[in-house]
């Protein structure tokens, strides 16, 4: 036997002994599973994260941070087209077969409101305005929504309040006021959905035009015309759609007190109609809000000269209109992380201070004073918790290590209990 032989027998029995000692060692260091004290997991999976109720109308303080499941129905009738809701939750509904919606304590301070205002008064105007951005304040006002659908009170909804000035592809001068300009896709999905949200109301309260409308010299619109009669020849007639959001607004505010309807007007993004627009006129000059007709005809809903209503508005950086593409150039963006400011090509964000002064500027102040800011915030610990625990119950979490403690932690610390950005990271998971 040579010496190179042996070497490798020696080196051969020398790993199989240890292989052998470490196999025993490991044979007495297992661990049992039902050893390790669960009191911690047990604990947060015995608190509920639903709430017993579905019902708005019931819902208090003592629900605060639980999720309700929305009836299909009432889904139908509140956003009929899907823009009450942000379109990332939305998609998160589809994937999970259900509609859940959180109660967070916004609504629920504005559905005390609700119920402790004086309705013969001018309106009460709430403004909700985020501590930063997708802090769910679309949310919030769809609770709000839920609630007054389910009390039977008028609806008068505006969602993506912005688009009309943003998407508006189609505004062309008015036919009947060569000063104004109207949107007629806007205003005729505009009419739809109020048409969906209160057509039960409408037929119960046989809700009727008090005024005569004339549309051009050959079309008009008599006094007496049942309201779903109207928006359904606005619909079809869609160059009328826009002076039709007029007719109706005015029609509500006339005849909402006589027949004791109690209404909840609600804007989403409402400060875009206090600043520029990307409607251009022929002369290359930017078309102003007040002179978008559907605008204008909305504006006058939050004016003091009417009572039996509620006035419920956003506003966000999604509501600030960046001036027209062709001035991206000349647009001021300021990073926090350079000692100087910077103008950069193809930019359009809002970077300002997230208040109630710079959303709205001195316009839109004035036209809503007097009004309730209430500030939606991010998640609180319970509320980031029964989060988790909903994305964990539906599955949404795959991953194992993201359904521990320690992946709970990484998540909360990724996300800072932002909900946008929480739903943003565990879906890309």
């Amino acid at each position: 036997m040579t010496l190179i032989t042996s070497c490798l027998i020696r080196a051969r029995v020398a790993a199989y002994r240890s292989f052998n000692r470490f196999y025993a060692n490991s044979v007495t260091r297992t661990i049992d599973v039902h050893s390790v004290p669960q009191d911690l997991f047990e604990s947060k999976a015995e608190q509920p994260f639903r709430t017993s109720t579905n019902d708005p109308l019931l819902h208090t303080e003592k629900d605060l941070g639980l999720f309700y499941t929305v009836n299909p129905e009432d889904l139908k009738r509140i956003s009929p087209f899907g823009k009450s809701l942000p379109l990332q939750f939305r998609e998160e509904c589809e994937a999970f077969n259900e509609t859940c919606v959180m109660i967070r304590q916004p609504s629920i301070d504005i559905i005390k409101l609700m119920k402790q205002i004086d309705w013969n008064l001018p309106p009460l105007k709430v403004v909700l305005f985020p501590s930063e951005l997708g802090v769910g304040m679309s949310l919030s006002l769809f609770h709000v929504l839920h609630y007054g659908l389910r009390k039977k009170m008028l609806l008068v909804n505006t969602p993506t309040a912005a688009e009309v000035l943003k998407l508006a592809l189609d505004a062309t001068p008015s036919p009947n006021n060569e000063l104004m300009w109207d949107t007629p896709t806007a205003a005729s999905s505009w009419l739809k959905t109020f048409a969906i949200n209160n057509e039960e109301l409408l037929k119960e309260t046989n809700f009727r035009t008090k005024f005569t409308y004339t549309w051009s010299a050959r079309e008009s619109t008599p006094a007496g015309t049942h309201l779903l009669d109207l928006i359904g020849y606005a619909t079809e007639r869609i160059k009328y759609a826009s002076e039709c959001v007029g007719a109706i607004v005015k029609e509500v505010k006339t005849q909402v007190k006589e027949k004791n309807i109690q209404t909840l007007v609600t804007f989403d993004t409402i400060n875009s109609y206090y600043g520029p627009t990307w409607i251009v006129k022929p002369d290359k000059s930017t078309v102003k809000p007040n002179e978008v007709t559907m605008v204008k005809a909305l504006q006058e809903l939050l004016l003091p000269d009417w009572n039996n209503a509620f006035i419920v508005v956003t506003i966000g950086p999604k509501g600030v209109i960046i001036p027209k593409v062709r001035e991206k150039r000349n647009w001021l963006v300021r990073h926090g992380h350079y000692r100087t400011e910077h103008r950069l090509p193809g930019v359009l964000m809002y970077d300002e201070a997230m208040t109630v002064k710079s959303l709205l500027r001195t316009e839109g102040i004035e036209a809503l004073e007097p009004f309730v800011p209430i500030q939606v915030q991010k998640y609180t610990d319970d509320e980031f918790n029964n989060q988790y625990r909903y994305y964990i119950d539906r599955n949404w979490i795959q991953n194992h290590r993201g359904r521990d403690e320690e992946g709970r932690k990484e998540i909360l610390f990724y996300t800072a209990k932002n909900p946008y950005e929480m739903a943003k990271f565990v879906g890309s998971r």
